[in-house]
Order: C-alpha cells, then sequence, then structure tokens
C-alpha cells in the first residue's frame, strides 16, 4: 500500500492535532482529567481554545487512544476477492498501527490516564465498539450476503481488534521500541490460516 505524504498544510493539522493531545495527557496526569479545563489544555499546546474545538469535541475526545479508528474511505479500500480479504486487512491495520508508532511514546501513558480514569476507559471501550460494527459491516458488503457470510464477517472483524490488541501488548513487552507494525502482522499471520478459504466454497 503506497502512503501519501501530508503536505504543508495537513503537516500543520497533525502537528497541532498531537500538541492538543500531549497537553492533554500531561495535565491529565498531572492533576486528574476531572481538574484540567480545556482552556488551560489550549494555552499549553499554544493555541486558542477555538482551536482546540476545531479538533476536538471535549477533552475527553482528546484524551482517547489513536488507534482502531479507520474511517469509511479507508475501508472502502479493502477489494478483491473474498478469499484475499484477510490478507487486505492485515496490510490496512499494519499500515495504521505504523502511523501510531510514530507517537508510540504516547501510548503507555494514555493508557496509565485510562486507568486511573475508568469513566475515560468506558469511553473508549464504546469507541472501539463503534468502530467494530463499522469494520463488520465493510467486510459483510465483500462477502456473501447470506448467515454464513454476516457470521464471518463479524468473526472476522473482532479477530482484527484482537490482533492488533495482541500485537500492541506483544510492542509494549518491548519497551515500546521500534515500530508496532511486525508484532501487529505477526498476530494476524496466526489467524490467517482460518480465513484463507474462499467463505463460498
Amino acid at each position: 500500500m503506497t502512503t501519501t505524504r501530508p503536505d504543508g498544510r495537513e503537516r500543520r493539522k497533525l502537528a497541532t492535532r498531537r500538541a492538543l493531545r500531549a497537553a492533554t495527557l500531561e495535565l491529565g496526569l498531572e492533576r486528574g482529567l476531572g481538574e484540567v479545563r480545556v482552556e488551560e489544555i489550549a494555552e499549553r499546546a499554544g493555541v486558542s481554545t477555538r482551536t482546540f474545538f476545531n479538533y476536538f469535541e471535549t477533552k475527553e475526545d482528546a484524551a482517547l487512544l489513536d488507534v482502531l479508528v479507520l474511517d469509511d474511505e479507508r475501508l472502502a479500500t479493502l477489494g478483491g476477492p473474498a478469499e484475499a480479504l484477510w490478507a487486505g486487512l492485515t496490510e490496512l491495520f499494519a499500515a495504521d498501527v505504523e502511523r501510531v508508532g510514530e507517537e508510540g511514546a504516547d501510548l503507555p501513558r494514555l493508557m496509565e490516564l485510562q486507568r486511573r480514569h475508568p469513566a475515560l476507559q468506558s469511553r473508549q471501550m464504546g469507541e472501539f465498539s463503534r468502530f467494530e460494527g463499522r469494520l463488520t459491516a465493510a467486510i459483510a458488503a465483500r462477502l456473501p450476503g447470506d448467515d454464513a457470510g454476516r457470521l464471518r464477517a463479524e468473526v472476522m472483524s473482532g479477530s482484527c481488534i484482537t490482533a492488533v490488541r495482541v500485537g500492541l501488548q506483544g510492542w509494549s513487552r518491548e519497551g515500546w521500541r521500534g515500530s508496532p507494525r511486525p508484532h501487529v502482522e505477526a498476530a494476524f499471520a496466526v489467524l490467517a490460516p482460518a480465513f484463507a478459504a474462499d467463505p463460498g466454497s
């Protein structure tokens, strides 16, 4: 999969988003997320409060893990024969965690922030659940439209979530060094034999 490099404007937007997430994380760990105001986050990030709301609706949104957030446009890139679908999913998620690897130093601290705030952790799980529903729909659109196809889509979707989680856990055991991509690819490879066959055969 070819990755298009962001232009100058997109790089600035990414930098602002990262700065806001970093400020939320730092202040949340210092004082507790409940005690932090959006105005303080914006000030630490060096932007206006209005700019904060251009990127996030709430401070809790800025504290969510930036994984499993593929939009519908990227999910729509899945194609090819049904038996190649798992390979496409592997590449899609491996590329996404490679992106996350650029901000790998934040992941352990974001997870610690969520550990300290159960409500935030619940919100994160809700986000993952909603993503899993969208992923299931995207996979189902490429499989037979019967009950067996729907079941296969649900199992494949859940397996993607598990493979990413297990891969990131493997990355954490190595101290978050290097790229998470090989760890996630290895987890997907373990599951590949279950999904390699043509579901219509």
